[in-house]
């Protein structure tokens, strides 16, 4: 019994020896705690690049002010550069993308396509939809001149649009490029004396009285011409 009575003492000593050392150990097991920051860091830099946010990719491209000059400009072929930038158009005949062969000019308007290219205007080709046609007269929508007035007649009142025009001149028509220029193209509706940034589908711009389409491609513009339609037109 008295041996019994003397071990006790050293097995509570023992235990209590293994427990402080037990507890020495789980103290330095806790020490990866710098792993787990650079998980939050990782998980931080993963959010940002999941949001398009990032240094190392582009600058979001600006979108261009523009605004009309503050005095007419004569809507004439003298007034712009008259030396034609495509080249001839040559026609069918056949209707294309609903416009036909006129019949005769009982509706007889007039809209306005600007092009530009890095700044300056383009000339169109002289006789789209007139010369060369394969008509016995001209389509509904035809030029006569450079100037990029559209002639839109028809035996009663039609209402075209600007796809139209560009599947008659037999020239694509997108943002990612439009008539050989190359994209971003923007689009632009001027009437009324003011100017308004379309962002909507190019295809489907009515082409209405008066109303002048602009379309640019390459540098960015701030001030464009204020015409004045011909009278009569």
């Amino acid at each position: 019994m008295l041996s019994h009575k003397s071990t006790d003492p050293l097995a509570a000593t023992g235990a209590l020896l293994s427990l402080l050392m037990l507890a020495g150990c789980g103290a330095g097991v806790d020490v990866p705690a710098p792993a787990q920051q650079a998980s939050t860091e990782y998980a931080a830099a993963s959010d940002t690049s999941e949001t398009g946010v990032s240094s190392a990719g582009p600058a979001p491209t600006a979108i261009e002010t523009i605004q009309l000059a503050p005095v007419y400009t004569p809507l004439i072929a003298a007034t712009i550069n008259a030396t034609p930038y495509w080249p001839v158009w040559f026609g069918t005949g056949k209707p294309v993308d609903g416009v036909n062969c006129l019949v005769n000019g009982n509706y007889h308007k007039h809209a306005l396509i600007s092009i530009y290219k890095n700044g300056k205007r383009l000339g169109f080709p002289d006789g789209i939809g007139r010369v060369h046609a394969g008509c016995y007269h001209a389509y509904e929508m035809h030029t006569h001149d450079v100037t990029g007035i559209i002639h839109m007649e028809a035996d009663v009142p039609k209402q075209f649009k600007l796809g139209q025009w560009f599947s008659l001149w037999q020239q694509p028509l997108s943002r990612n490029g439009a008539a050989g220029l190359a994209g971003p193209v923007r689009f632009y509706i001027i009437e009324n004396g003011s100017i308004k940034r379309y962002d909507g589908d190019p295809v489907q711009i009515p082409l209405l009285p008066h109303r002048e389409v602009l379309i640019i491609s390459g540098t960015t513009m701030t001030t464009v011409p204020k015409y004045q339609w011909p009278p009569g037109v």
